[in-house]
């Protein structure tokens, strides 16, 4: 059991730093939460008067996320890592969706008392760094 949670947690680590190098290389001004116990992992100001919260989800393989403690909010967002079964190969690059928090209820399902998102309802939110990338008035995220 030791050694599956220290899989979840280096998978949880370096999808959140991958998801920060990612802010940099696009020039915003980001930084990230420290801790195990967090809500948001990642803050981005854009403005003076405008941040984002992220909160960043990832899987080696993948039948589906659990986001049982992701908060609604405006201009929070969540963005899934999804490794394929590939986490260990540096050549592959995992697929990245990007969810405003808003919307997420309706692509969750729930399994045994366990919000959950498919794959296949993440399928439009693929690559979407638009999302955050728009000013506040262009969207209401």
């Amino acid at each position: 059991m030791e050694k599956i949670r220290a899989s979840s947690y280096n998978t949880g680590i370096a999808s959140e730093y991958l998801v920060l190098s990612l802010f940099y290389r696009q020039g915003f001004e980001a930084y990230i939460s420290l801790g195990n116990k967090k809500s948001i992992d990642i803050r981005i100001v854009k403005s003076e008067h405008e941040t984002l919260s992220i909160d960043v989800k990832s899987v080696r393989g993948y039948s589906s996320l659990v986001v049982n403690n992701v908060i609604s909010a405006p201009n929070h967002f969540i963005i899934f890592v999804v490794y394929n079964n590939n986490f260990e190969d540096l050549k592959t690059h995992p697929d990245i969706f990007i969810v405003p928090s808003i919307e997420l209820s309706t692509i969750t399902e729930t399994y045994e008392k366990e919000k959950r998102v498919l794959k296949g309802k993440l399928k439009s939110y693929k690559d979407r760094w638009d999302y955050i990338s728009k000013r506040k008035q262009d969207n209401d995220y």
